[in-house]
């Protein structure tokens, strides 16, 4: 996960909870996640699919959080 994508994360961290999103937030996430895992998952309204996108968005936002926070 690059910076600029981490910030974005770090901005709209209540999107990766069970939140309605706009269609640009849903696209912005998918494009986060298909750059993240090397992936390329299209856009879909499917629930799990968005869902399961969502939780690995959260580990690896995590991750690299705790990385950061232990640098300092």
């Amino acid at each position: 996960m690059n910076d600029k994508d981490y910030e974005w994360l770090k901005a709209n961290y209540v999107l990766l909870g069970n939140v309605r999103m706009t269609n640009e937030q849903a696209r912005m996430l998918f494009d986060i996640y298909n750059r993240t895992t090397g992936e390329s998952k299209p856009l879909t309204s499917c629930g799990r699919c968005v869902y399961n996108v969502k939780q690995r968005l959260k580990i690896e936002y995590e991750i690299i959080q705790r990385l950061r926070n232990k640098d300092r």
